[in-house]
């Protein structure tokens, strides 16, 4: 039985990484065919065993919430906004709109980020007569790094934390500060790279050519959806105190997100759930929960354990390399999914490994800011460079993308791999 669901493992990943079928029905197929074979010997047990149902409502509750929030204008208004506190300074423009979108990123989804964002760049650069492809290197490399702080950000986290029952603050605590100062480093080396467009100077006028109230079209709506968004953010915050499962929040944010703005018609807001999202985790969990239940996982377990010679510390090191460098090729949400069972199965296997909670925090930072690596490293990278060539004729190579995300990967994974060390000793 290994051999049948290893096969449909590496049946399913070839046509994720390739393309050449939608990876929702690769992974659906892969996951029926695998529950119509009998692997688990009663179907249904199979399925109550392999889905983690709190990561499904969870998604479908935030996207439903996203999409609610979009039509107040908010997050329109905070990227005009941004442009006015930026004042004249290119470089300071630069950083406070990475920083933005990196804080936004931490909250919902980075390709939504990258949307809201990329089209006030391009007026911005329009209007003052420089390069877009910085601003938009770094804004996708700031939605990926932002997504990497908080348990909402991007979906690594979201299977890590509900796997590992993390609280949000507490993973929030310890992902925020380490992928700030990453964000600063990877401007620092985008100013250095590109450090001719960023000696430009613009005079004031210029801002006055953007109006934060034209984004607004209800001031109630607008202020409703401040406060409620302020509310959301708290039950995330407060979850370890009031005892809540990520899935009860989000779907909180979501229903009663419609209640509040959308009490009649919600169809249209069902609709742009990203139905594929999920039936692509659904068919994933029952995948992986076939290679837990063969026995697959715990060789990979042991695997891990061989290779790091009973050393937590090199164990660390080779989880945020190894999947850091295979993000930036591979899908990281099916990584993360396999890489979860096999950190749950360590301490059995070996009892140095007993406090796996460091090492969570180490698939997630490889995991997510690996991205970065390669324009098909994540969703936000494939928008944002879709977006360039469409709005304005430019085309970022493979080579060229990867010239500056090489350098950002590096910079991300040698702190995190300092930083997952020092975890190991705080933890």
């Amino acid at each position: 039985m290994k051999i049948v669901v290893a096969m449909m493992f590496a049946f399913v990943l070839y046509f994720v990484v390739t393309g050449k079928i939608n990876k929702t029905i690769a992974a659906m197929v892969g996951g029926l065919t695998l529950l119509a074979i009998r692997i688990f010997p009663d179907p249904y047990e199979g399925l109550k065993e392999s889905i983690d149902i709190n990561t499904l409502l969870f998604l479908i509750g935030m996207m439903i919430f996203v999409r609610v929030m979009e039509t107040s204008g908010i997050f329109e208004y905070i990227a005009i906004k941004t442009v006015k506190i930026a004042g004249t300074s290119v470089p300071k423009l630069f950083f406070a709109m990475t920083f933005v979108v990196g804080f936004v990123s931490a909250f919902i989804d980075n390709v939504t980020t990258v949307l809201i964002f990329i089209p006030v760049t391009f007026a911005i650069s329009d209007i003052l007569s420089i390069d877009a492809v910085p601003f938009v290197l770094g804004e996708v490399f700031a939605s990926n790094i932002g997504g990497t702080m908080t348990p909402i950000g991007d979906p690594p986290n979201i299977l890590i934390t509900s796997a590992a029952r993390i609280p949000f603050a507490e993973f929030a605590k310890y992902m925020v500060p380490i992928n700030l100062i990453i964000l600063f480093l990877t401007d620092v080396a985008l100013i250095l790279a590109f450090r001719k467009e960023f000696a430009k100077k613009f005079s004031k006028e210029f801002l006055s050519r953007f109006d934060e109230s034209k984004v607004v079209k209800s001031r109630r709506r607008f202020i409703m959806a401040a406060i409620f968004m302020f509310f959301i953010i708290s039950l995330f915050l407060f979850q370890k105190q009031l005892k809540l499962e990520s899935s009860i929040i989000g779907l909180i944010a979501g229903f009663f997100g419609l209640l509040i703005f959308e009490s009649h018609e919600i169809t249209p807001f069902l609709e742009k759930v990203e139905w594929e999202v999920i039936f692509f985790f659904l068919g994933l969990f029952i995948i992986t929960g076939a290679m837990e239940k063969v026995g697959l996982m715990n060789d990979m377990a042991n695997f891990l354990v061989k290779v790091s010679s009973g050393s937590m510390v090199t164990l660390s090191s080779v989880i945020v390399w190894a999947s850091g460098i295979i993000s930036g090729f591979v899908d990281n949400i099916p990584f993360a999914a396999t890489m979860i069972p096999v950190i749950k199965g360590l301490p059995a296997i070996n009892p140095q490994f007993s406090n796996i909670t460091p090492l969570w925090y180490a698939l997630s930072l490889g995991a997510c800011l690996g991205g970065n690596l390669t324009p098909v490293g994540a969703s936000a990278n494939v928008v944002g460079l879709t977006l360039l060539k469409k709005y304005k004729g430019k085309e970022i190579t493979f080579g060229n993308f990867v010239k500056y995300g090489a350098i950002t990967v590096f910079i991300s994974l040698v702190i995190s791999n300092v930083y997952s060390l020092i975890l190991l000793r705080i933890m």
